[in-house]
């Protein structure tokens, strides 16, 4: 008798864990329904004006322009608005008719996406043999590293005449989102990426 309730009770201990554990990574279940997160939107939004900020607009304060936006992914859409209401905001006069310009400036995005990397300590999920369940990973150590990146490249041509003037150095902006696990039930992120802070001076 003293050996059934001793396993009764070992049982019990176990089925109460199990309960835990699920629940504990039920907690952290991430559901996307759009085809970027909105920290992966916050990470490109953050590193593009970072880049931006590095710029030298000196040469286009006071003259008419025209903004021809070039990038390698789906985002260039969003990132030209932005980066030509960037440009008003550093007093540059931007136009949709070419006529009207000065200058054409073409502004290149080679590096524009965020990059994904993972740390992890512990039991990986598995599907339980024959059973047909799935048991979800067990993380003693986890840390999921969101990393934002962009380059922007601008090259200036007169718009009278067609010949190049000049061309910027690369501007490059990051940020950082990390979301960390440690023994299951603690959890936290940590980041680098502040509100957006235009500042019409600079340039």
């Amino acid at each position: 008798m003293t050996i059934d309730v001793r396993m009764l009770s070992i049982s019990l201990r176990i089925l109460i864990l199990c309960v835990v554990l699920f629940a504990g990574c039920a907690v952290t279940t991430q559901v996307t329904n759009t085809q970027r997160s909105s920290i992966e939107q916050q990470l490109l939004v953050s590193s593009l004006e970072r880049a931006l900020v590095t710029l030298n607009t000196q040469g286009f304060k006071g003259k008419t322009v025209t903004v021809d936006f070039y990038g390698l992914t789906p985002d260039r859409d969003f990132a030209r608005e932005f980066v030509t209401a960037w440009l008003q905001a550093q007093q540059v006069q931007v136009v949709t008719d070419p006529k009207q310009a000065q200058l054409r400036l073409k502004v290149f995005a080679p590096v524009l996406a965020v990059d994904q990397g993972q740390s992890f300590v512990g039991a990986p999920s598995f599907t339980v043999p024959l059973m047909g369940f799935a048991v979800p990973e067990i993380p003693v150590f986890k840390d999921v590293r969101h990393s934002g990146h962009a380059e922007v490249e601008i090259y200036t041509i007169d718009a009278d005449s067609g010949q190049f003037v000049d061309k910027s150095p690369a501007a490059t902006g990051d940020a950082q989102y990390d979301d960390y696990t440690i023994l299951i039930i603690v959890h936290f992120t940590r980041s680098d990426m502040e509100n957006p802070k235009w500042d019409g001076s600079r340039g």
